[in-house]
């Protein structure tokens, strides 16, 4: 009886030789019947054509030999040893706004204070405005092995910079680009600039301009971050950068010390769970008074029936700039200009149920609001405005054709309640987004 002895051989030597075979055995198997000796002979013209095949394989310089410098490497471009991504969104807006809100560049950047500004001054019409400024581009970066650890970096930018700033809707549109994030990571280390540890995006509502409702936690600032893993989750722990204003011409001196900050998530089949706290130093130099304040947040991602879920978020304390980009500042600003320093406490809560009407469709309905708790000893007028609470409301309607093209309906209608009487003025906002990522 004949044996046959298998080969351990390169996948594409054994491709090519088995498409050789039959070549082989077309001159040899002419008849049915065949002799021992001549399929010995067919076994071992096929060894040899394997072994010649696999050792110029073996011998073939690999692409990245061929060019050390540039390789795809999956989603990347690989440079030496780092592979380097690229991504972003192109997101053009029409915004439809109440009240008057047709101040220069006004409409792309959304801060709540110049809604209430619109909402208080006396005018009915409505204005359109048209912004792309919201897009941005990323690159990221990811080595293997440094010092035994994976280091990833990222760096993100926009062109959403102040409603002041250099610009303009008449002629060319052009705007600076700003630096969103930039930070690296490194064996569980952050360094850099991203999302504040006191927020977590898990909960964050999907709007068409995120962070632009009335209570949800939404700051990026640097920061050093250490995460570890903790029973259901993960721990972090930083140190971020400390700064307690309202505006340019607000800002106290530099703090001596900064914003420490924790957060603990838990993550699970029930959804993302997490509480944060975070301890601040506030200071006057001018006044020579310092103040340790602090607040703590709580926020769920918890998911319902189907894909759908809902989101939720509360803060309590001195949450000042942290909270609605600004709705609030960190001091009485009345204090401040009497020599004091008085953290100004408020609370904020945000609830967000997101709702899948196919794979395709989807709709959110996010509500806010924020106040302040404390009673004011100065007067009202020093505090921001003439509010001492917002409430906003967004319904959107979102179609996603494909996860890189999202287009989108949103209709926000904002409430701020006046300082030391019971009434309120309104804003109002209609915006059809176009959101392509690459």
């Amino acid at each position: 009886m004949t044996t046959t002895k298998r080969f351990a051989t390169h996948p594409l030597v054994r491709a090519v030789a088995l498409m050789g075979a039959p070549m082989l055995m077309l001159g040899s198997v002419t008849a049915q019947a065949q002799s021992n000796a001549e399929l010995e002979e067919l076994r071992e013209r096929i060894r040899v054509l394997e072994g010649k095949l696999e050792g110029a394989i073996s011998s073939a310089p690999e692409l990245r030999d061929d060019n050390a410098y540039l390789l795809r490497d999956g989603d990347g471009i690989k440079i030496g040893g780092t592979t380097i991504s690229f991504g972003g969104f192109i997101k053009a807006d029409m915004i439809y706004g109440s009240n008057g809100n047709g101040t220069r560049n006004g409409y792309s950047i959304g801060l709540a204070r110049t809604y209430a500004k619109a909402a208080n001054s006396d005018v009915s019409d409505w204005k359109a405005g048209f912004t792309a400024r919201e897009s941005r581009i990323s690159i990221g970066t990811k080595t293997k092995d440094v010092a035994g650890h994976d280091l990833t970096t990222y760096i993100e930018m926009d062109f959403n910079t102040a409603a002041d700033a250099a610009g303009n809707e008449s002629v060319s549109n052009s705007y600076n680009p700003r630096m969103r994030q930039a930070f690296a990571s490194w064996n569980g280390w952050d360094f850099g600039q991203t999302y504040t540890t006191f927020t977590d995006l898990a909960a964050m509502p999907e709007i068409l301009g995120q962070g632009k409702q009335a209570a949800f936690i939404y700051v990026t600032q640097p920061m050093i971050r250490y995460s570890m893993a903790a029973p259901g989750g993960k721990l972090m722990v930083a140190l971020e950068n400390p700064e307690d204003s309202f505006s340019s011409s607000t800002s106290y001196d530099d703090q001596s010390y900064p914003d420490l900050v924790a957060r603990y998530q838990i993550r699970g089949n029930y959804g993302f769970y997490s509480v944060a706290a975070m301890l601040r130093n506030l200071e006057d130099n001018a006044a020579d008074e310092t103040k340790v304040t602090g607040a703590m947040s709580l926020s769920a991602r918890i998911p319902t029936v189907g894909r759908d879920d809902l989101r939720l978020q509360y803060s309590y304390g001195t949450l000042g700039r942290y909270m609605g980009l600004l709705t609030y500042p960190d001091v009485d600003l009345a204090a401040q200009a009497a020599g004091e320093v008085e953290p100004l406490n408020t609370y904020g809560v945000t609830a967000s149920y997101r709702h899948f009407w196919s794979p395709a469709w989807r709709s959110n309905l996010t509500v806010s609001h924020t106040e302040i708790v404390d009673d004011l000893e100065f007067s009202p007028k020093g505090t921001l405005s003439y509010f001492d609470s917002s409430t906003s409301v967004h319904a959107n309607l979102l179609w996603s054709a494909h996860k890189n093209l999202t287009l989108g309906l949103e209709y926000a209608y904002w409430d701020f309640g006046e300082i030391a009487t019971s009434g309120s003025e309104q804003y109002e906002q209609v915006v059809a987004s176009a959101k392509l990522s690459f």
